[in-house]
C-alpha cells in the first residue's frame, strides 16, 4: 500500500496569502468603484445628503451689506426744510500702542502729545485744553484703547469734522452716526419736535420723542436696504437676496415760515418783558383749518440743545387749563343760537348768589350797577354770563359744549393730546363753565371751537400736516382735506356772535381797545383764569398767578385768520400783559392780512433758481396753488380731480416761472400754445402722449389743432411752426 504524501505546510501557507492577496486586491478595486461613481456623482450634482457644495462654497465668497433708510424730512408748507437727516461724529482718541500704519508709523496718541494734540483739539472744539489732557492721562490710568472727550467731542456737524480732520493728528478718529438737524434753531421746535438714537433689530435708528417726530413717527421712520455680492461668477441667486432700501416719507406741515418767524420774534420779546412760566400763540386759517403759525415759550433750539429742558409739555395740545373769559365767547354763540340772548336786557351786575356760592364780577364783586348784557359782554362781567347760562338752562347749555367738541381730543394726528375735564354736578360749577372755569381746555381745542364762530357755523378740524410724501416714488400718499367736524351754530348766529364781540374793541367798555388793528374791523374776546389749586382758586387780581389771554379775528366781516394767545402767570412787569399780547397780535395778523390767498405760503427768495414740489397723486387745487407758491407756473392739464403726472421731477430745480405741466388724465385739451418755447411744447405733448412734429426754431408761431379741441376727438398727432421773434433796428 503506497502512504499518500501530505503537501509541505509552506506551500499552504503560500496558497493563503495569494487568497487572502486576491480579496483585499477585490475589495480595493470596489472601494475606488464606488468612491469614483460616488466622487462623479457629487462633481456633476454638487449635492452631498441633500447638501448643495456649489452653494455652500458661493456662501463663503458672498457678503451681505445693510443699506441705512434715511428718515424722512420735516418741511414747511412749500418745502422749506424744518427737520432734516444729517450725520454727526464722535471724535476717539486711540491709544493702544500697537496701532501702527502698514510702514511701521503710530497711529495712535503718544503720551509727549498730550499738551500739543490737546490744544489742536480745544483750538476747534472750544474748552480748556486741559480737560482734554485730563481725559487721555485717565484714558491710560484705566488702561482702555480709545478714550472719547464727553460732550465736547459728541455731535460734531461736518464743518468740525473736517476742521478736526485737516490738523493731520495721527491716532484722532471719528465714529459717524445718523442725526437729526433742525436748520432754523428755535423755530416752532415744540411743534417739529426731538428724536433720540436707539437700537432696534434694523440697527441704530432715530425714533422721534416729542411733536411730529413722534406722532408721525412710523411714516417718517424707512426700512434698511439689503447689498448681496459674490465674487463666484457662477452665483447667480445672488440678486435675489437684495432687499431694496426704503426711505421714511417726507412729512410737509402747514406752517408758513414767514409768519411762524414773525410770531417767534414776537412770542420772544414778550417772554422776555415779563418771564411767564408759560405761553403760548396759534395762527388757523379760517377758511381751511390749517395751522400757520404757532410758538411757546419756554421753547428750545434743537440743534444746539439750548432750552431743552426748560417746559416739556407741548401747550398747543398737550395741557388742558381753564380758559377764563375767552370761553364766553362760546357762551354768547350758545346762547345766541338757543334764542337766550337780548344785548339790551339788564340785569344787576357785581354778585350773584347760586345757592350758598357766590359768581362774582372781575372788579372784586363791585360791577357797574344795572347794565345791559351788550355791555355786560364788553365789560367781561361774570354773572351775565352766570346768568345767561341759567337762561338756556344746565342742559341745554351742556348740549352745546356736546355740539363745540369740547372734552374730546381734536385729531388732528397727535398721540399724547389732552382731552380736558369739567366740573358740572352742582348749578354753580354749572355756571362757573359758563366764563371759563370748572373746564379745562386745550388752545387746539378751543381754536377748533371757535372755528365755527369765524366760519359761519362750520367748525373745522385744525390741520398740522399739508401733505406726506414718498421720496422713493416722488408721489403724494396722503393730503389730508379741511374737515368740518361739527356744526354747532347756525351762520346767522356766528355773524351775530361776531358782530356783538366787536364790542369787546370797540364799545366805550370794551377791555380789549389795544387788540384793534388799523384798518381792519376786528373782533374777539380777551381772557383772564384765577389758577385752579388744592385750596381753592387763586386771589383774583395777582396777575403772576393768573392765566391772561385773548382770541381774535379779522376781519370781522367775514375772518380770513384767527389768533390765540395765552400767557401764564407772568412774572414781572405784568402791567404790560394786555400790551405786550397785544403787540403780538397786532404784528402777526396783519402781516397774515396783508398776504394774498395766492402767495400766502410762498418763501421769497433772492436766488431765482427755485425747488418744484412733488404734487403727483395730490389734489389739482392744492397743487395748482403750491406751484404758484413756488413761483411757479402751473398748466392744469384736463379736469380731473388728482394729479397723475407732472412735467418736471419733484425736488429738482427750476427757474423761477418756469411752466409746470400738471396731467389730471381726464379730458386734456390742447391749450393755446403761441409764445411757448420748444421744451414746454416737448413737455405737454410727453404728458399728453401725443406725436408732435416741430418746424422751425423761436417761439410758437401757429399750431395746427385749434386750442381747447379735446384729444379724445380723435387727435394723436398736433404739428407747431416756431418762429424767431421779430427785432427792431
Amino acid at each position: 500500500m503506497v502512504k499518500k504524501q501530505r503537501m509541505p505546510k509552506r506551500d499552504q501557507s503560500d496558497k493563503n496569502s495569494r487568497n487572502t492577496g486576491r480579496i483585499l486586491l477585490i475589495l480595493m478595486m470596489l472601494v475606488l468603484v464606488v468612491l469614483g461613481v460616488r466622487f462623479s456623482y457629487v462633481a456633476i450634482t454638487k449635492d452631498v445628503r441633500g447638501h448643495r457644495l456649489d452653494k455652500a462654497a458661493q456662501l463663503i465668497y458672498r457678503s451681505q451689506n445693510e443699506i441705512p433708510a434715511k428718515r424722512g424730512e420735516i418741511f414747511d408748507a412749500v418745502g422749506n426744510p424744518l427737520a432734516e437727516s444729517s450725520t454727526t461724529y464722535t471724535l476717539v482718541a486711540v491709544l493702544d500702542k500697537s496701532q501702527k500704519s502698514a510702514k511701521g508709523k503710530p497711529m495712535y496718541v503718544k503720551k509727549s502729545q498730550d499738551k500739543v494734540v490737546s490744544e489742536k483739539i480745544a483750538s476747534v472744539l472750544g474748552g480748556k485744553a486741559q480737560a482734554y489732557v485730563q481725559s487721555l492721562k485717565s484714558g491710560r490710568k484705566d488702561k482702555l484703547q480709545q478714550v472719547q472727550f464727553g460732550q465736547l467731542g459728541s455731535n460734531l456737524n461736518v464743518k468740525k469734522y473736517k476742521q478736526l480732520k485737516a490738523l493731520n493728528i495721527p491716532g484722532l478718529s471719528f465714529v459717524s452716526s445718523e442725526s437729526r438737524l433742525y436748520p432754523n434753531g428755535t423755530f416752532a421746535s415744540d411743534l417739529i419736535g426731538l428724536t433720540k438714537n436707539e437700537n432696534s433689530s434694523d440697527g441704530k435708528v432715530i425714533s422721534g420723542i416729542t411733536g411730529i417726530e413722534q406722532s408721525w413717527n412710523k411714516q417718517l421712520t424707512g426700512h434698511n436696504g439689503v447689498k448681496t455680492t459674490s465674487s463666484d461668477t457662477t452665483d447667480r441667486s445672488v440678486s435675489k437676496k437684495n432687499l431694496a432700501v426704503k426711505n421714511g416719507y417726507d412729512v410737509y406741515t402747514t406752517i408758513n415760515t414767514k409768519l411762524e418767524s414773525t410770531l417767534e420774534k414776537s412770542m420772544q420779546t414778550l417772554a422776555a418783558d415779563m418771564k411767564p412760566k408759560a405761553a403760548v400763540a396759534v395762527v388757523m386759517d379760517t377758511k381751511t383749518g390749517k395751522i400757520v403759525a404757532t410758538t411757546q415759550r419756554p421753547s428750545y433750539n434743537a440743534t444746539t440743545g439750548e432750552g431743552i429742558g426748560d417746559l416739556w409739555t407741548n401747550q398747543l395740545y398737550g395741557t388742558a387749563f381753564e380758559p377764563g373769559s375767552v370761553l364766553k365767547g362760546i357762551t354768547l354763540a350758545s346762547a345766541i343760537d338757543s334764542g337766550n340772548w337780548n344785548e339790551n336786557d339788564t340785569y344787576e351786575s357785581g354778585t350773584l348768589k347760586i345757592g350758598d356760592k357766590k359768581v362774582t364780577d372781575w372788579n372784586n364783586g363791585e360791577g357797574w350797577g344795572r347794565i345791559t348784557y351788550g355791555r355786560g359782554i364788553a365789560e367781561s362781567s361774570n354773572v351775565a354770563m352766570a346768568l345767561t347760562e341759567q337762561k338756556m338752562g344746565a342742559q341745554t347749555w351742556r348740549k352745546y359744549l356736546n355740539r363745540f367738541k369740547f372734552l374730546k381730543p381734536t385729531k388732528t394726528g397727535f398721540s399724547d393730546e389732552a382731552r380736558g375735564s369739567m366740573q358740572f354736578q352742582y348749578p354753580i360749577e354749572q355756571a362757573n363753565t359758563a366764563f371759563g372755569q370748572a373746564i379745562s381746555v386745550t388752545p387746539l381745542q378751543m381754536m377748533q371751537a371757535y372755528s365755527a364762530i369765524a366760519n359761519n357755523g362750520k367748525e373745522l378740524q385744525p390741520q398740522i400736516i399739508e401733505k406726506i410724501v414718498d421720496p422713493n416714488t416722488n408721489r403724494v400718499v396722503s393730503q389730508p382735506k379741511t374737515k368740518v367736524v361739527a356744526k354747532p351754530i347756525s351762520k346767522v348766529s356766528a355773524k351775530a356772535t361776531r358782530k356783538q364781540l366787536e364790542d369787546v374793541i370797540y364799545s366805550q367798555y370794551g377791555l380789549g381797545k389795544m387788540y384793534a388793528i388799523p384798518n381792519v374791523r376786528t373782533t374777539g374776546k380777551s381772557g383772564t383764569a384765577q389758577i385752579a389749586t388744592s385750596t381753592g382758586y387763586s386771589t383774583p387780581g395777582d396777575n403772576t398767578n393768573e392765566i391772561h389771554s385773548w382770541m381774535g379775528m379779522a376781519p370781522s366781516n367775514n375772518p380770513r385768520y384767527m389768533m390765540y394767545i395765552v400767557t401764564k402767570q407772568p412774572q414781572q412787569n405784568t402791567d404790560n400783559i394786555s400790551t405786550d399780547m397785544a403787540n403780538v397780535f397786532k404784528t402777526v395778523m396783519t402781516q397774515a392780512l396783508d398776504m394774498s390767498e395766492s402767495d400766502n405760503k410762498v418763501v421769497v427768495s433772492a436766488n431765482q433758481e427755485v425747488s418744484v414740489p412733488t404734487v403727483v397723486g395730490g389734489s389739482t387745487k392744492e397743487s395748482t396753488k403750491e406751484m404758484k407758491s413756488n413761483r411757479l407756473t402751473p398748466i392744469v392739464m384736463g379736469d380731473g380731480q388728482t394729479v397723475k403726472g407732472q412735467s418736471i421731477t419733484g425736488g429738482k430745480k427750476s427757474i423761477v416761472g418756469q411752466r409746470i405741466f400738471l396731467n389730471t388724465g381726464k379730458n386734456i385739451a390742447v391749450p393755446d400754445m403761441r409764445g411757448w418755447a420748444k421744451s414746454d411744447v416737448l413737455a405737454w405733448a410727453e404728458l399728453a402722449k401725443i406725436k408732435v412734429n416741430i418746424s422751425g426754431t423761436g417761439f410758437v408761431s401757429t399750431q395746427s389743432v385749434k386750442a381747447n379741441s379735446k384729444l379724445s376727438d380723435g387727435y394723436h398727432e398736433i404739428t407747431v411752426e416756431f418762429k424767431e421773434p421779430k427785432t427792431s433796428n
